[in-house]
């Protein structure tokens, strides 16, 4: 315990020093400018205040909806069924002597209608789902949450630094879950951009999703019982987590990133992205990403030894988006490889969901995450602006589809020959473009997603993070203020 305790202490010490050193010593060396006295006066001169209304409607269906189907009956159940309200305020400063600010920023949410008799409508993620994981008294609940308490510092030329409650990210290691507020972490990072050389590190020991209103520490193990094993508990707590990253972009366009990211005595995380932008078909950006993690084995609350992955799991993507007239494309493929315990791979720097979150830039919108152990994915999308045939500007329409094959089991097997998922998906938006409205957004997005599993299929068990078949319609209202 002593030396966790020293561990966390020198972090924070490290942190602190890193942030308010060089700052000192600007801030020292302004203090001779005869212009030092009124400087401060730049904290509120630039400050902004900004937040927003938020509506959103959701009516998911599943086949067999119970948390382990025994069997695959052919019949859509209620999932999830809620219409949650949510308001914003976020204050950020401008920086006092040049050298110092705060942001501080937070949310409420209030359940408009819910389905109460379905628990899974308890975390909804848009609401609350009690303090942190494990204090929820089974319902979701209306309240209100911090979600930016930090300080903010420029330390030289192109260098800021920030620390306290707040928003982190590295590319491919760190980000926030989001609804429409993002998570929090107790933590801090410096960024950097040099030119063409963009660098950067944070550290953090305590995260919370959205819909939870306190943060909490970091685990090997998940949140809830099953065949993983068990709930938080104290010998599987992670101290810290921690990531660093650079990018390079060049005068061509092209743009090559590089990140390492670690738990503590946990996992490994790597992530390499190469980006470039062809002059064709109206601007063709492509990509190729890989990320790839390590873990340790652990102990699960029975004492059994748990390897969420067996040597290093990965996924790679390519992507490519093109626009021609009124139209918009993208095309993107996955590749996953994750034996172990868990059968599937995640790029975040612990398994928990909503126990941390990683910076993974696919996102198809089409209810799985398309990485069962060696799946192979398609998404193909293609989204069309309506202005020519409305009439007035701010509407379009979009379909996509995605196609995942060749899944198996952490051990390499598989629940039937040629196991594949699919899904549909249909969007309608409409962004309000002037007037005291201007800039909201309204948007209607609509997914039929299903699989071929066979009926026996469990999912704890055989594919831990596949669902069964869906049907999910969510409606959005973004209404963005400003206020000074």
């Amino acid at each position: 315990m002593e030396n966790v305790i020293f561990k966390r202490a020198a972090l924070s010490a490290a942190v602190v020093a890193a942030l308010v050193t060089p700052s000192m010593a600007l801030a020292a060396q302004d203090m001779m400018s005869p212009t030092y006295g009124k400087s401060y006066e730049a904290f509120t001169d630039d400050a902004k205040l900004t937040g927003g209304l938020f509506y959103f409607q959701r009516d998911r269906v599943r086949v067999d909806s119970g948390v382990v189907p025994a069997e695959n009956t052919g019949k859509y159940r209620s999932n999830l069924s809620h219409a949650t309200a949510q308001a914003a305020l976020n204050f950020t400063s401008g920086y006092a002597w040049d050298v110092v600010g705060l942001d501080l920023g937070g949310f409420t949410a209030y359940d408009l209608a819910i389905d109460e008799s379905n628990p899974v409508n308890a975390e909804n993620e848009f609401s609350f789902w009690g303090r942190a994981w494990g204090t929820s008294n089974t319902e979701s609940e209306n309240g209100a949450s911090l979600t930016n308490a930090a300080l903010k510092l420029k330390l030289i030329e192109g260098v800021t630094a920030k620390a306290g409650y707040t928003q982190l990210y590295v590319p491919g290691q760190i980000g926030v879950n989001w609804s429409y507020q993002p998570g929090t972490y107790r933590g801090g990072q410096i960024e950097g951009n040099l030119g063409g050389l963009y660098l950067t590190y944070a550290i953090a020991d305590e995260y919370k999703a959205p819909w939870f209103k306190e943060t909490q520490g970091f685990y090997k193990s998940k949140a809830w019982s099953g065949p993983w094993g068990n709930t938080f508990d104290k010998e599987n707590e992670i101290d810290y987590i921690h990531a660093v990253a650079a990018r390079y972009t060049f005068e061509t366009g092209t743009a090559i990133t590089g990140s390492f990211g670690q738990s503590a005595d946990y996992m490994d995380s790597y992530h390499a992205k190469l980006a470039h932008k062809f002059d064709v078909l109206g601007g063709l950006s492509t990509s190729y990403q890989f990320y790839g993690s390590e873990t340790e084995t652990y102990k699960n609350a029975s004492g059994s030894p748990v390897e969420t992955y067996d040597g290093l799991a990965w996924q790679q993507a390519l992507t490519a988006a093109w626009s021609y007239a009124q139209y918009g494309f993208r095309l993107e493929g996955l590749w996953t490889k994750a034996e172990g315990a868990e059968g599937n791979y995640l790029p975040r720097l612990t398994r928990g969901y909503g126990n941390s979150q990683g910076a993974n830039e696919i996102w198809w919108d089409s209810r799985s995450d398309w990485n069962a152990n060696n799946e192979k994915a398609l998404f193909f999308g293609v989204t069309r602006s309506l202005d020519d045939l409305v009439g007035a500007p701010g509407w379009s329409v979009g379909v996509s589809g995605a196609y995942g094959w060749d899944m198996e089991k952490g051990d390499g097997t598989k629940v039937a020959e040629g196991d594949t998922e699919w899904a549909a998906n249909f969007d309608v938006s409409y962004t309000v473009q002037d007037g005291k409205l201007k800039g909201t957004l309204f948007k209607l997005h609509y997914t039929d997603y299903n699989n071929d599993l066979p009926s026996t299929w469990k999912g704890w068990t055989d594919y831990p993070n596949v669902f069964t078949s869906e049907r999910d319609v969510k409606f959005h209202i973004i209404m963005p203020l400003t206020i000074m």
